[in-house]
């Protein structure tokens, strides 16, 4: 795989993060109104989102170091997309809570994948400039998801901000399916 296409991948992984948060945010106050909720059910959202992502790195590390990566990679992002479908469909806050917790464990297969595939592939010194490139692109991303975000949301309401997610982790899922290759090269029972 060339060097390339691997910080690339590496970015949209890691890019997951910042997107499923920055991007979400100026939709909040939207989102909260129109689903009549309170500002504690509303916070509840990045909150469950965020103590599942913590969370479920331990699930899905073990399950890479047993399976390999880009099987945890893939399942991983495909729930991920599906939990953005079900965020921007949501007809109610506790719908949103749920499947902000779903995208939020998913999210962590995408995260901690990236970093396996780091220490796959290279050793420490070229891992570190292999993540320093990486993180470049993903601070990139990073600084453009509020504001679109907000324009989105502006726009074409706060379910348009949640379809975005959508879009973006099914373009990363595609591009893994079809560029990446497993990168694990010998499995632990």
């Amino acid at each position: 795989m060339p060097a390339w296409l691997v910080i690339g991948l590496l970015a949209l992984l890691l890019g997951l993060q910042p997107v499923t948060t920055d991007l979400y945010l100026p939709a909040l106050p939207t989102l909260k109104a129109q689903l009549l909720a309170s500002m504690a059910q509303s916070q509840l959202t990045l909150t469950a989102l965020l103590l599942a992502f913590g969370c479920s790195q331990l699930v899905w590390g073990p399950l890479s170091d047993r399976w390999g990566r880009r099987p945890i990679l893939l399942a991983g992002l495909v729930a991920y997309v599906l939990a953005a479908l079900g965020c921007a469909l949501a007809q109610s806050m506790e719908a949103l809570i749920f499947w902000r917790t779903v995208q939020g464990a998913a999210m962590g297969a995408g995260v901690m994948g990236a970093r396996a595939v780091v220490r796959d592939l290279y050793a420490p010194l070229a891992g570190a400039r292999a993540m320093s490139k990486a993180l470049t692109g993903l601070g990139l991303v990073a600084c453009l998801c509020a504001p679109l975000g907000g324009l989105l949301t502006e726009w074409l309401g706060w379910r348009a901000a949640l379809l975005a997610l959508t879009a973006y982790a099914l373009g990363t899922l595609v591009l893994v399916a079809l560029r990446m290759p497993e990168t694990l090269a010998q499995r632990n029972p």
